[in-house]
């Protein structure tokens, strides 16, 4: 059983690190003329592996179209595209989520094990909005640094939607707490 855990925990951690260095992969290996077509392998067995650990169909389906595209045509522009096609895939995760029960809603409710109250319901609702906009918005940025300079594509899809993705967490969280502590006073 603790061979099972640490193999699981070990799978989470190298696909995270996967994630957040596969813009700097992709910079090393294009500036080391490493095979367009080998750097799609590489990620086709990433996404197969990820996806058999976490089973999210819709990211699956994303990067393995990605990942074909980048074999079967052998262009750097569809090893940029990913981190784009990514984007937009969380933001649709979060913007569908909004017809039935809102992404951050079932995350609250699950960390609550209770029904939640109509006000938490309503705010959660408006942080799934504000989530599903700023990847819409973070999705466009990406598409405009596939464009550019890889070194501004490295710098945004690497560094820079990283930051403003920590931002974006620390700004919900310190005004969610603000909130809570306003309605109890």
């Amino acid at each position: 059983m603790q061979l099972k855990k640490l193999l699981t925990v070990t799978t989470k951690i190298f696909l995270g690190c996967f994630i957040v260095a596969y813009p700097f992969i992709v910079f090393y290996a294009l500036k080391q003329n490493i095979a367009v077509k080998f750097i799609g392998l590489i990620l086709l067995t990433v996404i197969i592996f990820s996806y058999l650990r976490n089973r999210n169909k819709c990211l699956f389906m994303t990067g393995l179209l990605v990942a074909f595209m980048v074999i079967l045509f052998n262009q750097e522009i569809f090893l940029k595209i990913y981190p784009v096609l990514m984007n937009a895939s969380v933001c649709s995760v979060f913007a569908l989520s909004l017809k039935k029960t809102p992404l951050i809603t079932q995350f609250a409710q699950k960390m609550q094990k209770k029904p939640l109250n109509e006000e938490t319901v309503v705010y959660t609702r408006s942080a799934t909005v504000a989530w599903a906009i700023f990847m819409f918005l973070n999705t466009l940025v990406s598409l405009t640094t596939v464009f550019m300079s890889d070194e501004i594509w490295v710098l945004y899809n690497g560094f820079i939607s990283y930051v403003l993705i920590g931002i974006m967490m620390s700004a919900e969280y310190i005004f969610r707490k603000v909130k809570q502590q306003c309605s109890h006073q």
